[in-house]
């Protein structure tokens, strides 16, 4: 089987496994990256260990931050573990390829009075779509859910009674994101403003089509200029507020985990540094 092909099948896998459009983007960049080096023509019995390792050891790759080269090993070894147990391979021949050692980032978040800004410089605002921005911005900072989330939102994904927001999560899972009463009064004033339907999309363009993911993350680029927030803010960052703040007020990393949605504690444990980095700030504004 031809590696154009292979990675075709990949992607089907991908979409019935119900990976993200940002997952599949992301393991199909990698993997058709890794043809690309090898030819796209090449055969995948073809491909083996040592190829794979060249490929990894080659000064392009090198060039690149370590934790970019763990994705793209994480990406290469889904596709290649596929191909092996659909039987198209009969050994992996990324099996050998290890995941190196590297310093995760520390994430941005914005200080509190950075959020209040934020949220100041959109309420006070006469753009016609500053009072859709402001409740998207306020979800995101009041909730942590993610980009993808926010933008499948319908109005009947809000549960008033119960204070609960239902979305789906990472691999189409169904999550609870619990809203604060303030949250719900915004929300409540927003969708009647509208006249929104509860099926209607809760955020939608000036055509009335749902609003894409990378459209909220230009408006809300476009909002951190605004404001004057230029310390590498994007819409990620109020995912990190949010967690940074959670963990800053309980100190209960597991209960950050349940509310982002982590599904290994490992992946929450760099907002302990972050804790740790606001508190020398503190300290050093004494």
């Amino acid at each position: 089987m031809k590696v154009k092909t292979a990675i075709g099948r990949f992607e089907t896998q991908l979409r019935a496994d119900g990976k993200s459009a940002h997952t599949r983007s992301a393991y199909l960049r990698d993997v058709r990256a890794l043809a690309s080096s090898m030819g796209d023509g090449i055969d995948i019995a073809k491909i083996t260990p040592a190829a794979v390792a060249r490929y990894f050891a080659s000064d392009e790759i090198k060039k690149k931050e370590a934790i970019s080269v763990n994705r793209m090993k994480t990406s290469i070894r889904a596709f290649f573990r596929y191909l092996n147990e659909s039987r198209y391979l009969k050994a992996d021949p990324s099996r050998l390829i290890r995941a190196g050692r590297c310093q995760r980032k520390i994430p941005v978040a914005l200080s509190d009075s950075e959020a209040h800004r934020f949220l100041k410089t959109v309420s006070a605002s006469e753009d016609i779509n500053a009072e859709r921005d402001h409740v998207m911005i306020a979800l995101l900072l009041g909730t942590g859910m993610r980009l993808g989330s926010l933008a499948n939102l319908d109005v009947g994904s809000i549960d008033f009674a119960g204070g609960i927001i239902r979305t789906n999560g990472k691999g189409n899972t169904e999550e609870v994101i619990f809203i604060q009463p303030q949250l719900k009064r915004l929300l409540r004033s927003y969708i009647r403003s509208r006249g929104l339907a509860v099926a209607s999309p809760l955020f939608y363009n000036n055509r009335r089509s749902r609003l894409g993911m990378r459209s909220i993350q230009q408006r809300i680029s476009f909002w951190l200029r605004e404001a004057g927030i230029n310390n590498g803010a994007s819409v990620h960052t109020l995912r990190h507020t949010f967690a940074t703040r959670l963990y800053e007020k309980t100190r209960d990393l597991y209960l950050v985990q349940k509310a982002l949605g982590h599904r290994q504690i490992t992946t929450t444990e760099i907002y302990t540094k972050v804790s740790d980095s606001s508190l020398r700030r503190a300290v050093n504004l004494l």
